[in-house]
């Protein structure tokens, strides 16, 4: 196997995965293409799909969590493997949907705090995450670090999972002022191994930008796609479409449970979105109204102006202004 030119810490030997899906999965094959020698512990409620990873050798280890892997109800044996899980591993990555997270952070607090692992999370929100982080013992909080790896598809699944999922792309790190130093290099160590390009944010920037950047998109192809469903005779002209409509509408198969607590736990900032795009469309709606070609004209320059500097985004953060906006994402030197 080819190995990556970042390597983790000297003692990381135990990581385990929880949550086998698109992220997890690919966080579980990027381990193995990059050469990762030591264990793989996955824990996911598909017994079935554990059965089949642990056959072929994808992952050393296998728990298995009945309902959402935030824990369970009232029974104590769901604790003890929370334990397990953070006294037994180096790192963990948790990689459930953004509900089920909360959850978890909410109910094994005093798990993370007795164990050794340094943990993260992926979810496409960190507020909520910090939130949670701040209710959890400072031992635990102290060892944990919000991660982001921006590199989604509309597919999920292990399935859907790839080894080059992160290479190249960017993973948004918000630790908290009082993360563990060591803690916070392993975090970055670990999603350079993987090829993924390593910032950091405050948590609240973080989500303000990808509020605007990220889930607006997916909401966007989301409202249109449900304005269509809504009328009868729009079935018909699918017979019709071209790519600007499979271009515009691909996010329109992402996961809707998924999105559905991505945008809710990031539901103000989203809303500021909405007005500020209701205010375009409603400033377009005018132009057009109006029969006014020129002002047309402009507004669409001034949208393909915009949409040039994202096909540079290096460039483009440095060259325009974004006071008051968040700043660019820092990278790690």
């Amino acid at each position: 196997m080819a190995r990556a030119p970042h390597c983790l810490p000297e003692g990381i030997e135990r990581i385990a995965v929880c949550g086998l899906g698109l992220i997890g999965g690919s966080v579980v094959r990027a381990l193995r293409a990059r050469g990762f020698a030591g264990r793989i512990t996955g824990m996911d409620v598909n017994a079935d799909l554990l059965q089949a990873l642990h056959v072929d050798r994808w992952i050393d280890d296998a728990v298995h969590v009945q309902g959402p892997i935030h824990g369970g109800e009232s029974s104590s044996e769901p604790d003890r493997t929370a334990l397990d899980l953070f006294a037994q591993h180096d790192v963990v990555v948790l990689c459930q949907p953004v509900r089920p997270l909360m959850a978890f952070l909410e109910q094994h607090g005093a798990q993370m705090a007795q164990g050794r692992a340094v943990s993260m999370d992926v979810a496409s929100v960190k507020g909520p995450v910090a939130q949670a982080l701040s209710g959890v013992p400072a031992e635990a909080a102290r060892r944990f670090v919000p991660c982001h790896p921006i590199a989604g598809k509309a597919q999920h699944g292990w399935g859907a999972g790839d080894a080059g999922l992160f290479s190249g792309k960017r993973c948004v790190l918000t630790p908290a002022d009082t993360v563990d130093a060591q803690a916070l290099q392993t975090a970055r160590a670990f999603w350079e191994m993987l090829g993924a390009r390593v910032s950091y944010m405050d948590a609240q920037q973080h989500d303000t930008v990808y509020a605007a950047i990220s889930h607006m998109p997916q909401l966007l192809s989301y409202a249109y796609l449900h304005s269509l469903s809504q009328r009868s005779d729009a079935r018909e002209w699918l017979a019709y479409q071209g790519t600007g409509y499979q271009g515009f509408t691909r996010l329109g198969a992402s996961e809707p449970t998924l999105w559905a607590g991505i945008m809710n736990y990031n539901r103000h900032p989203l809303v500021t979105e909405i007005d500020r795009l209701q205010d375009a469309l409603g400033l377009i709606r005018q132009q057009l109204l109006q029969g006014d070609d020129q002002a047309l004209q402009a507004t669409f320059e001034e949208a393909r102006a915009f949409h040039a500097l994202g096909l540079h985004p290096r460039e483009a953060a440095h060259s325009v202004p974004v006071s008051p906006s968040p700043q660019p994402p820092q990278e790690f030197s």
